[in-house]
């Protein structure tokens, strides 16, 4: 594995999850159906911090991807172990967490609210928990490499911003208020 089939990787599931939006977008009458027992006043909070976290995520692409070599990558290794050279592993194991994740949870809240049931709820929070940890995990990657690499906190605030929207917002608070 190297850092450039992560790359492509990211960039041919990336788009598919806007195409995910898009098809779970038109698939009602009234897509804000999506935000369930949401309120408004927090729907127009939570919207700007989709853009908010999207910056967050180009910031560490950019740093994965251009800024650092296959090297600086490979040595990247979770807090309290050392390097081992497979850095780029486990930034692909995160990626697809993150990405796989992130392109059904909206078909699964449109089958959800087609049909509620237990096991589909469950299968929503999962894939929330889920994106919402691995979006924690690429800041967990990168901490032990902030003096070491260059930029790294960037991708250590990029992280952050990404978090807040998909564990904060997304995973724990929808989660709450969608109404199950």
């Amino acid at each position: 594995m190297n850092r450039r089939n992560v790359f492509w990787f990211t960039n041919i599931v990336g788009p598919l999850i806007l195409l995910s939006y898009w098809r779970g977008v038109a698939a009602f009458d009234d897509p804000l159906v999506y935000w369930g027992e949401v309120p408004e006043s927090m729907q127009s909070f939570i919207v700007p911090w989709m853009f908010v976290a999207a910056a967050g995520y180009l910031m560490m692409f950019q740093r994965f991807f251009f800024a650092w070599t296959e090297n600086e990558v490979a040595s990247l290794h979770w807090p309290g172990k050392t390097s081992d050279g497979k850095g780029v592993q486990r930034l692909f194991l995160l990626y697809a967490a993150f990405l796989l994740t992130s392109l059904v949870w909206i078909d699964l809240t449109r089958v959800y609210i087609e049909g509620p049931s237990t096991i589909k709820a469950i299968a929503i929070v999962v894939a929330l928990a889920t994106a919402g940890l691995a979006s924690v995990g690429f800041g967990v990657l990168v901490w032990p490499a902030r003096e070491r690499l260059s930029g790294a906190n960037l991708a250590v605030a990029g992280s952050l911003m990404l978090s807040i929207q998909c564990t904060w917002w997304d995973a724990i608070y929808w989660v709450l208020n969608f109404g199950f």
